[in-house]
């Protein structure tokens, strides 16, 4: 709707005498002949009772109540939709009478109590998609005693959302990084959390396998790979003193928010929660994460897209060990086994390819350099020193300019901040068995024939070099071989990807990139997490979300390592290690082995070396060759085929309780049984049912969600495709149900798609109704889709309401005869006199931001009799009405 300026003729409780007898009157009025009989019209606003409209709006028809701290924090229900605006500077707007002319208003404070699960999430109204940074709005939640635990604050999105950990009080804060907005706050249920079920394998009797051996040298496998079947030696480095086990705890929701301007100026954690400087706790690490969460928030907003996201690393570190250590952990998973069953059954297959998603890569390492074919940067140049998307390492050979921290060697402890975590993780994963001897020592990978994609998205930068940051989802998708941030598609897309990082909110933008890589055949694997010794046991993304291999880690005695998380998420587990121990008396602590760099005697450059770490990132990049392995064997494998086999057993040792367990998922990883079932699964030779999974299992969008999606998956090797989604009506309009639009699919339909309604055209009541996927082989498969239309009450809580009445001239030309404001919103009675007989409307809308904008996106509004703002509808007027119905309704896109 358009900008109609505002006509005040005396408001009293939302009732108006507005035009006497025989006149049109008002604003536009088309003026009528005197003498003629009038009539009187009168009806209610109504609106959805779970609305609570924000205490200090900018309208000046509304008293603002302040809510700015956590100490004048606005009480709220958690089924509670809040319609709000904020600000980050004075609007100066003093004609309009504007509440924030003279003073912003950059922050709302809530008050809820709240489920473990359940959804916080924002939306704000004016976000514009050619230039993100204008008006951006982030969301903070805080606990019962007032500390920052959470934060969403992406650029590129006009939603933020925060999943709550655990039960209890919470404090909500929406914050104006930049611009003005109205905005929509919303809690949801707590979703149904556990691992993504597929059908079981039908543990049919396999082929016997071919028993004739391969003799002499195979053309196709390196010797590299013909040494890597030999059983793993001794380890022998320098020593660099005692083991010092060093948690990488930071998570995103750890990170404080920032204010624009200076880094040196501060953001004092007071002033955010509304304290006295006395009163506010100690946080000797809060300016150098102020810091880095600033110059995260600035790069997204320059760049206008958020290439940068926090996570932290899951793993332990201990120092490089001075005596020789067995690799225990390639024992504890069948791997030479495994490597003589590829001698035998899959003599010619390729070199598949690992993507490793991490902090970068020591690229000149001599367990690196043979396998590395492809690496690129997603972090920005201000962090470490080049632009984003440049490549961060030549595959032949390097110098010290290619270290992944580049931190100053003029720093106190520079070698403290040269974790190498990334290439420890690839090591792990593609270290071939030639070459690479240091003072005696050697390793091999788990994969030692693979080649490696590095993508390089962290950086260590601070006193306690805990913090990366980078574009993740740009780094799936270049892995994936689909367009991305960089702009370059790669000459070769990854077979497998592997994710040694992880924090507590699930991120959309990278929830949607594995969803396109999944969709596309790739394998996604994430490390579960560290956090085993906390008594909150949450899970931890990416490696939650559907379409990634959440990997536990495991110890020397095929335990869960203590610190490894465990959750419902977790599917499968590999060795990481317990460097508190040498249950193996080698003299060494029993943690994995793998290839960092060390700064050489002058601290002048970086020498290749081991080290010793411990954790779920130790675990994961075993698993990622695992599933390299078995798509090298059968290149067909996916997401879903894999998660079937690893359901029914095929890829692992139960280790834990019988079947799936939160500590290992269905066990640890067995290379030589990942092997014989990718050969199975080659050959036709093991029974795969055919069939569909839908996820999740039921929708429930309540009174408020308008659209949910969900992911149908292969199981098994259909040859059939997915034909229809479609919703039924339940004997509702076809309008309120319509058929699901897909999101991202492939040739055969299977992929993921949006299931919308429409609770405008249905009456108030409680919905249940099915969405329907059919196959092209006739089979069709439901999942419960229920909604809530609410009864529309007096009782809404809703900003005030401007009511403007026109008269109909020509059809779907209207004059304005008259408006006022309803200062009450919601609850308020208008009524209308001296009307001349004619075709009429009623239009009413919200105006929270005072931008003087009919019926706006994110106001609430609406039209009599129409019912939407844009409706041309008219009622005639020939006789007394009351009791009308004028429902403000939300207004979207």
């Amino acid at each position: 709707m358009g900008q109609l300026n505002r006509t005040l003729l005396g408001i009293v409780a939302g009732t108006t005498l507005l035009a006497s007898c025989g006149g049109g009157g008002g604003d536009g009025g088309d003026g009528g002949s005197s003498g003629a009989a009038t009539f009187s019209v009168s009806g209610t606003l109504l609106s959805d009772p779970v609305l609570i409209t924000d205490s200090d709006i900018n309208d000046p028809d509304a008293a603002p109540l302040d809510n700015d701290s956590i100490s004048l924090s606005q009480a709220l229900a958690a089924d509670n939709e809040v319609r709000g605006f904020v600000t980050r500077s004075a609007t100066s707007d003093v004609v309009s009478n504007d509440n924030f002319a003279l003073s912003g208003d950059e922050s709302d404070f809530y008050e809820v109590t709240l489920g473990s699960g359940q959804d916080i999430i924002m939306t704000f109204a004016d976000y514009q998609p050619s230039n993100p940074t204008a008006n951006d709005l982030d969301l903070i939640l805080y606990n019962s005693f007032g500390l920052r635990v959470a934060i969403s604050q992406l650029i590129q999105s006009p939603t933020e959302q925060i999943t709550v950990s655990s039960p209890g009080t919470y404090f909500i804060q929406v914050f104006a990084f930049s611009g003005a907005s109205n905005y929509t706050l919303t809690i949801n249920d707590a979703a149904q959390i556990g691992p993504e079920t597929s059908a079981q394998v039908n543990l049919a009797t396999m082929a016997p396998r071919r028993a004739t051996a391969m003799n002499g040298d195979v053309a196709s496998l390196s010797t590299a790979f013909k040494d890597a079947k030999d059983r793993p030696g001794a380890l022998s480095t320098s020593s660099k003193g005692a083991i010092k086990p060093h948690t990488l705890w930071l998570e995103s929701t750890e990170l404080p928010m920032a204010k624009e301007g200076p880094l040196s100026d501060g953001f004092p954690l007071a002033e955010v929660l509304g304290l006295e400087p006395s009163e506010a706790a100690e946080d000797e690490t809060h300016d150098q994460k102020l810091a880095l969460l600033h110059h995260i928030k600035q790069v997204n907003r320059l760049a206008g897209a958020d290439v940068l996201r926090p996570y932290h690393f899951p793993r332990y570190l201990a120092d490089p060990p001075q005596n020789p250590v067995l690799q225990w952990n390639l024992l504890a998973i069948e791997w030479e086994e495994a490597l003589d069953e590829v001698e035998i059954q899959a003599p010619t297959i390729g070199r598949p390819l690992i993507a490793v998603i991490d902090s970068g890569v020591f690229s000149s390492h001599p367990k690196i350099a043979p396998a590395l074919t492809d690496a690129r940067d997603f972090v920005a140049a201000f962090i470490d020193g080049d632009e984003i998307d440049d490549a961060e390492a030549s595959a032949n050979g390097g110098n010290a300019a290619e270290a992944e921290e580049n931190v100053s060697l003029t720093e106190t402890d520079p070698d403290s901040c040269y974790t190498f975590h990334g290439t420890h993780v690839a090591s792990i994963a593609v270290a071939p068995s030639a070459g690479g001897t240091i003072n005696g020592v050697n390793m091999d990978g788990t994969l030692p024939f693979a080649d490696l994609m590095m993508l390089k998205v962290g950086n260590n930068i601070s006193p306690d070099c805990e913090f990366i940051v980078g574009d993740v989802a740009g780094a799936i998708r270049y892995a994936a071989g689909l367009p991305n941030s960089s702009g370059v598609l790669p000459a070769r897309a990854a077979d497998v990807i592997s994710m040694s990082f992880g924090g507590f909110e699930p991120d959309p933008a990278t929830q949607a990139a594995i969803q396109e890589a999944a969709a596309v055949g790739v394998i996604m694997v994430a490390a579960a997490g560290n956090n085993g010794q906390s008594f909150l046991q949450q899970p931890e993304y990416p490696a939650s979300f559907n379409d990634v291999f959440a990997v536990a880690a495991t110890d020397i005695n095929n335990n869960r390592s203590f610190y490894s998380s465990f959750y419902p998420q977790v599917e499968i587990a590999a060795p990481g290690g317990d460097s508190r121990f040498d249950s193996n008396f080698d003299a060494e602590p029993d943690a994995i082995v793998g290839g960092i760099a060390t700064l050489n005697a002058g601290g002048t450059a970086f020498d290749a070396d081991y080290a010793i770490y411990q954790g779920t990132s130790m675990a994961t990049p075993q698993v990622a060759a695992g599933f390299a392995l078995m798509k090298a064997i059968h290149p067909q494998l996916n997401t879903d085929e894999a998660r079937s086999v690893l359901q029914s057993g095929l890829l692992t040792t139960d280790i834990d309780a019988a079947g799936r367990d939160d500590n290992t998922g269905y066990g640890l990883m067995s290379l030589k049984k990942m092997v014989d079932t990718a050969v199975a699964l080659r050959d036709q030779t093991i029974s795969l049912p055919s069939d569909f999974l839908i996820t999740p299992d039921a929708l429930a969008l309540g009174n408020i969600t308008t659209t949910a999606t969900i992911a149908i998956l292969r199981s098994g090797n259909p040859s059939f495709s997915i034909t229809s989604v479609t919703t039924s009506n339940g004997g509702l309009p076809a309008s309120v149900t319509p058929d699901a639009t897909p999101l991202v699919i492939d040739a055969e339909g299977f992929g993921t798609y949006e299931v919308a309604i429409n609770r405008t055209e249905a009456s108030p009541g409680t919905y249940e109704v099915n969405v329907e996927v059919t196959s092209s082989d006739g089979v069709t498969k439901t999942v419960p889709l229920s909604f809530v239309v609410p009864e529309q009450s007096t009782q809404a809580d809703t900003a005030p309401a401007l009511v403007i009445l026109q008269r109909e001239q020509t059809p779907g030309n209207f004059v304005t005869v008259t408006s006022t404001v309803a200062a009450g919103g919601a609850g308020s009675t208008i009524t209308f006199n001296a009307l001349e007989p004619g075709e009429y409307r009623v239009l009413y809308t919200t105006d929270m931001d005072n931008d003087g904008d009919v019926c706006d996106v994110g106001e609430l509004g609406g039209s009599f009799p129409g019912g939407d703002c844009d409706s041309s509808d008219t009622v005639s007027i020939s006789a007394n009405a009351s009791n009308l119905e004028f429902v403000l309704t939300r207004i979207n896109d």
